[in-house]
């Protein structure tokens, strides 16, 4: 027995006394509806649960003492029958309500389709003619006006064939053009009515004109723009082939369905993104300790190597240059979650001037050269001449990141090519590689924040997955595109940048190569000589102190240091020194408002001193905020030693 069956059986006393507190439905005198129903009620409520069995087959949908034709005397209402019918529902409902019990949607489907086939087959032997039922045309009509569902008598038309074509609307309650939107349809043809009516009404309604069986669906009357939900009985002899038809707009419900269908699909489709978000930091936070922890492994072996004093001098040089490689890639990793950040806040800022694009793109090749000869990775260049308007600085990071891509996801002996070619609007920049290919399925992802196509533990190639995107979003800010393409696995790629060129060409114009990449080119630059320069570095990090104590000395500097901003304030007023140096971020007090109390003081007391923040706090607000504190310059952790050493001379040379 189901659960709505068992509550049925369990509650049927307190449903039977509910229904007897309840006002009869309006009747004539001595109408017998009332009584009746309250008789058979125990049978009517257990033949009802029986319906509702996992056992029930059709024989079990109408319960049959209520509508034995020997208990409707003659004189009773039909209507008021069909109204006390309503008011049980509404007990069984209410009481329903009331419990505990929560019945599966199909189950209350299933109560509200035995309730409908009663209301209905008490309409249909109204109809029907018989002393016991002798039922007026007053009375008739009484009843069509007393149920809010449609009802329509019709007679189904069949072609020669003995198809269903058509019917033809006999009789209509008021209720029918409420539920169909067909107005005066009494007399006409479905098809006259509805021409593009669907097919499928004749054959459902046909089938049940030829067979007698009734039927209980629902159907879309597109043509209408509605749903309805339909009980169809045969009436009247099979000459005839009429139906009476009991029907409701179900639209709004179904409406009600298809949006909550809809709402589903967009939460589980939320859900999965929000899962696979989830999943893309797991995996990206696993990716920057990986990426930060191997070159730190090394970077601290070597150390310890070195500080045994057991080491030759070959073996030294390799170790030096072993641990400043890896210093820098980790600076690099920093640098690219740093122009994601700025990328996301809306604050990368762009320094816009006509840039030749060849220049940019030897530049980034002498870069990544070194690379791509330890490799035996051939690089080739057809350069054409091309000037865009752009930040050069950003530009060059492009193509550094197309570049470095290409060599990394290349083999040994491979080769990349790159292209410089002049269009009619823009110039194209493509990197072309033979190495490892892209996946047809991932090629739609490539440029995606945190996306690998070899994530996870065994993956072969480093990095944290943000060059490309990196590279989309500034070629993007440039009004330009960049597209991928790869026949597949093992069988290369190639990029290309698409940059709109600029209306004002200045082909001599070769622009600066970037900050940082031109330090990597000119590492053997000649230090500039600070000597007998009075510097105070003021950082509350040991290491950074002494590092940069040892820096200025070797450049011929004096060095006096402080831990913090009370301690550098006392070694300031003992000797003003030449230049100030100090971090930003110290406990108690920071760099702010040391050089705001030096700037609160007369310039013949040391409040014009040249002053440098060296803070590795790095965005752009955090360079706003120290220029407009007082600060001359601002440097970026990790320090860069030749531009350090440059930026001190340059201060004090405009100082003195």
């Amino acid at each position: 027995m189901t659960t709505l069956a068992e509550f049925i059986v369990n509650e049927a006393d307190a449903i039977a006394q509910a229904y007897g507190r309840r006002p009869a439905a309006p009747a004539p005198p001595g109408d017998p509806a009332r009584v009746t129903l309250l008789a058979e009620l125990p049978e009517l409520l257990s033949d009802l649960a029986r319906s509702l069995g996992p056992s029930a087959s059709t024989a079990d949908v109408l319960p049959r003492a209520a509508l034995d034709p020997a208990k409707t005397r003659p004189g009773g209402e039909a209507s008021a029958l069909l109204r006390e019918y309503g008011i049980l529902r509404d007990c069984i409902y209410e009481r329903l309500e009331a419990s505990s019990v929560t019945p599966t949607l199909g189950e209350l489907r299933a109560l509200s389709d035995r309730l409908s086939v009663v209301a209905a087959d008490a309409v249909e032997r109204a109809l029907l003619p018989g002393a016991a039922l002798q039922t007026s045309e007053a009375r008739y009509r009484t009843l069509f006006a007393s149920i809010d569902d449609g009802f329509c008598l019709i007679q189904m038309l069949f072609d020669a064939a003995g198809r269903p074509v058509d019917y033809r609307f006999l009789d209509a309650n008021a209720a029918f053009a409420e539920q169909t939107g067909l107005r005066d349809a009494v007399g006409h043809t479905a098809r006259a009515l509805v021409p593009d009516l669907d097919a499928s009404w004749f054959e459902l309604y046909g089938r049940v004109a030829m067979t007698g069986e009734t039927a209980r669906f629902e159907n879309h009357a597109a043509a209408m723009g509605r749903w309805f939900d339909v009980y169809a009985s045969r009436v009247g002899s099979p000459e005839l082939r009429q139906l009476a038809l009991v029907f409701k707009d179900i639209t709004r419900q179904k409406r009600a369905e298809e949006e909550r269908e809809r709402l589903l699909a967009a939460e589980s489709a939320a859900r999965r993104q929000a899962e696979d978000a989830s999943r893309l930091k797991d995996e990206f936070l696993a990716t920057v300790s990986h990426e930060l922890r191997t070159p730190l492994t090394s970077m601290l072996g070597w150390v310890q190597i070195l500080r045994a004093g057991r080491v030759s001098p070959d073996r030294r040089d390799h170790a030096l240059a072993t641990i400043e490689r890896n210093a820098r890639a980790q600076a690099q990793l920093i640098e690219d979650l740093l122009d994601v950040s700025r990328i996301l806040a809306g604050k990368l800022r762009l320094e816009v001037e006509p840039v030749e694009v060849r220049a940019i793109v030897e530049a980034a090749l002498e870069t990544v050269r070194p690379a791509a000869d330890a490799k035996a990775v051939n690089l080739t260049a057809a350069l054409s001449e091309g000037v865009v308007m752009g930040d050069p600085q950003r530009l060059q990071q492009v193509v550094w990141n197309l570049l470095s891509n290409a060599v990394k996801f290349t083999p040994r002996g491979g080769r990349v090519e790159v292209l410089v070619a002049r269009r009619d609007s823009s110039v194209d920049v493509t990197v072309a590689d033979t190495g490892q290919g892209i996946a047809p399925e991932f090629q739609a992802h490539v440029f995606e924040r945190f996306r690998q196509a070899d994530g996870g533990s065994t993956r072969v190639h480093g990095g944290l997955g943000l060059g490309l995107s990196i590279v989309r979003q500034l070629v993007e800010m440039h009004g330009g595109t960049v597209t991928v393409a790869s026949e597949g696995e093992g069988l290369g790629s190639s990029f290309t940048a698409r940059l709109p060129v600029s209306v004002a060409p200045r082909p001599s114009l070769y622009p600066p190569r970037s900050g940082r990449d031109a330090r990597r080119a000119d590492g053997g630059a000649t230090p500039p000589e600070l000597v007998g320069l009075g510097v105070l570095v003021v950082d509350d990090d040991a290491d950074t102190r002494e590092m940069l104590r040892a820096l200025l000395e070797a450049a011929g500097a004096r060095v006096r240091v402080a831990p913090s901003m009370v301690e550098g304030l006392r070694a300031f007023h003992a000797e003003r020194p030449d230049v100030l140096v100090s971090d930003i971020g110290m406990p108690d007090a920071d760099g702010h408002a040391l050089i705001r109390a030096i700037r609160a003081m007369p310039p013949e007391a040391g409040g014009a001193v040249p002053a440098i923040a060296v803070t590795a706090y790095a965005r752009t607000q955090d360079r706003a905020d120290a220029l407009r504190s007082g600060f001359d310059q601002f440097i970026p952790k990790p320090v860069e030693p030749l531009e350090f050493l440059t930026v001190v001379a340059t201060l004090s040379r405009r100082a003195g």
